[in-house]
């Protein structure tokens, strides 16, 4: 992650540098309203008169340099959170099926959201500000050490202290950060869990329990957020303390240099300025260095949801299938279970064949379906596509020759078109075909804007029977190699489920698997071999 972030230096380094002339300027204006001032108590107008107009044009500049720092530093914030996220979300799909499925995606989601957002605050807005706030306080070392070089002591020690109270107290807070992080991740997975269930809650009157628990895990994480800024407010208040009495003891110095004549009151005002300039800078460094340390563990949190515990290395890529899959003697488990799914399993797919498979609720139907799919490999026993071990084959170039009809469908909210093209450029004619073939024309003809109308949060607009008749098209139009087919006519009326069965059947150049319990006797006849899974293959 670090990575992606490194890439937009160049962005922040822009903004440090225009954040950099406009501090210069601000101070060469400081310097010349103090010498305006002391020409003006000494009475040399003549002087003044010369030093105003080039002081005024300075000021003047400030106005667009003030524009163009805000420009630059926000260019930087977007960039680094868009590389962030964009490396963040490449690295989620290129995790494996069967761990992202294992895996309770609540968490991220609140990397994504809560995560993101306090790297935003913490490392990218917090190196930004260590780097603003360190300019501007070299710009006040510059207009002290004009005065009287010996104030440089003074600006050491300042930078010393504060970079003390930051590392001794950055360890307290980068606990509490993560502990927060992760009662985020839990209150995400609650919260999405109880909306999922919001029927059940009603139909149930579990409101009030559903209430008291989210009541209680809200409550914990602003006492864990309350912790941490009380925290941060002991250490602000050091802070503050040591620099107020830094800031007080250095006016009260430079009011005795100027009692004995060594510093004019021109040099008074400039000291103060300068002071301010270092003191405030100070401040936002103090505030911004704790949280840019905590970044690392968070950033390893965040990392630590992308690593595959399965870290095999496959090697063929596989442009076709040409002839068959073949199981021999499988064995499928699930991590962490003693139960056996599917056991001795030898079985042949030839390519361009119809297979119907049935079983008992719990037998394993789709359990073989994801060994098809590549979403899990034998526990024992191996899987061969063409002579090759399907283990060794990357997904990425298996995925292409498989077409898939979840028993899940997923609508995107876009158009009907492209739901059904999913963003690949098809033929006209191609899309009418794969259309008629799923029994979708009557319903495409009834919507406002054809194949241009927007289908709303998964489908919400439309029925059961129409998402899956869009997702048969989707996978009709894809034209795959192999057909894997999971309960596809579970929502359908029988009429229509027979007809598009009927024309998956008729596809010449289509391997087809389905997993059904939906059978209609006079298609049944049309498949190559009906497989009963129950633990085993009869």
């Amino acid at each position: 992650m670090l990575k992606a972030y490194y890439k937009t230096i160049p962005y922040l380094i822009l903004a440090l540098i225009v954040t950099g002339i406009n501090a210069i300027l601000d101070g060469l204006v400081n310097i010349r309203i103090t010498r305006m001032l002391d020409l003006a108590i000494t009475g040399k107008m003549d002087d003044m008169k010369q030093v105003i107009p080039i002081m005024v044009l300075m000021a003047v500049f400030l106005v667009p340099m003030g524009i163009l720092v805000g420009v630059t530093s926000n260019l930087y914030k977007k960039k680094a959170n868009i590389a962030l996220k964009r490396y963040y979300m490449k690295r989620v799909f290129s995790k494996n099926i069967a761990e992202f499925q294992k895996e309770n995606n609540a968490k991220y989601l609140s990397s994504m959201t809560n995560d993101f957002n306090t790297l935003d605050n913490n490392l990218i807005t917090g190196i930004f500000s260590v780097f603003e706030g360190l300019m501007t306080f070299i710009v006040g070392i510059w207009l002290l050490s004009s005065v009287d070089p010996r104030m440089l002591i003074f600006a050491f020690i300042l930078i010393a202290v504060n970079l003390m109270i930051s590392i001794f107290t950055s360890k307290p807070t980068k606990k509490a950060n993560k502990e927060r992080s992760d009662l985020f991740d839990g209150y995400t997975s609650y919260i999405k869990e109880v909306l999922s269930a919001f029927h059940i809650v009603k139909n149930y009157n579990l409101q009030e329990r559903v209430t008291g628990d989210y009541n209680r895990k809200s409550e914990e994480i602003q006492q864990k957020g309350f912790v941490i800024e009380r925290m941060l407010s002991y250490i602000f208040s050091s802070q503050n303390l040591f620099m107020m009495a830094s800031m007080f003891g250095m006016i009260l110095l430079v009011g005795y240099l100027a009692v004995v004549g060594n510093v004019s009151t021109g040099g008074v005002l400039l000291v103060v300025n300068g002071i301010q300039k270092m003191i405030w800078p100070l401040f936002n460094i103090g505030e911004s260095l704790p949280k840019i340390f905590t970044s690392g563990d968070l950033i390893r949190k965040i990392e630590k949801t992308l690593d595959n515990s399965d870290t095999y290395v496959e090697t063929i890529d596989l442009l076709e299938f040409k002839d068959e899959i073949e199981f021999k003697n499988v064995e499928f488990s699930y991590e962490d279970s003693e139960q056996t799914i599917l056991s001795e399993i030898d079985l042949t797919i030839k390519k361009n064949g119809k297979y119907l498979v049935v079983g008992p609720s719990g037998g394993g139907k789709s359990t073989l379906l994801k060994l098809f799919r590549k979403y899990f490999n034998p526990s024992n026993g191996v899987i061969m596509i063409d002579g090759h071990n399907l283990k060794d084959v990357k997904r990425e170039y298996y995925y292409k020759l498989i077409g898939n009809i979840e028993q899940e469908v997923f609508i995107f909210e876009d158009t009907v078109r492209n739901n059904l093209t999913l963003y690949k450029e098809y033929k006209e004619e191609e899309i009418i075909a794969a259309i008629e073939a799923s029994g979708l024309n009557e319903f495409i003809n009834q919507l406002p804007d054809g194949l241009d109308t927007i289908i709303y949060d998964n489908g919400k607009n439309i029925s059961g029977g129409e998402r899956s008749r869009l997702v048969i098209a989707r996978a009709l139009l894809n034209k795959a190699s192999i057909l894997l087919m999971d309960e596809a006519f579970a929502s359908l009326d029988m009429d229509r489920a027979r007809e598009i069965e009927q024309t998956i059947l008729s596809l010449e150049d289509m391997t087809v698997i389905n997993v059904s319990h939906v059978i209609f006797k006079d298609t049944k006849d049309q498949y190559d071999r009906i497989l009963t899974v129950k633990k085993t293959i009869y």
